[in-house]
């Protein structure tokens, strides 16, 4: 008898933009808890919303509906992750070519990142997954 894999999914977050972090958070967390293996990789501008700095300042970009969460202090893209990562089997990594373009090192960053790759290595590990863009 053969066991079967669980389905997989890939996000790369790419966007700055608070309302995409979140909307690509919301899936990522959603598919594992319904049982998905989940790769979200950040990079380009998605990166500087993982910084803690930012986090701490609440300095995103965003529109109208991100400045709505913000005052409403609803949970942000990195509390879905987080709840993704308790309920199922969620992982978060962090562009290596972009953090070393910026000078930004893992510590600088929020702790749900679980490792800095490179995007080959997320490729390698996203084969037979569907692919999410935001």
């Amino acid at each position: 008898m053969e066991s079967q894999q669980a389905p997989k999914m890939s996000i790369i977050l790419i966007s700055p933009d608070l309302e995409k972090l979140h909307a690509g958070s919301l899936v990522g967390s959603v598919a594992a808890a319904a049982g998905m293996t989940v790769s979200v990789f950040v990079t380009m501008g998605a990166l500087k919303g993982f910084r803690k700095v930012n986090v701490e300042a609440k300095n995103f970009d965003h529109d109208e509906l991100g400045q709505a969460m913000l005052e409403k202090n609803l949970p942000l893209f990195y509390n879905l992750l987080e709840d993704g990562k308790e309920v199922g089997d969620l992982q978060v990594y962090a562009c290596a070519m972009a953090m070393d373009l910026m000078g930004w090192e893992k510590t600088e960053m929020l702790d749900i990142l679980d490792d800095v790759i490179g995007i080959t290595a997320f490729l390698n590990m996203s084969q037979g997954s569907q692919v999410i863009v935001m």
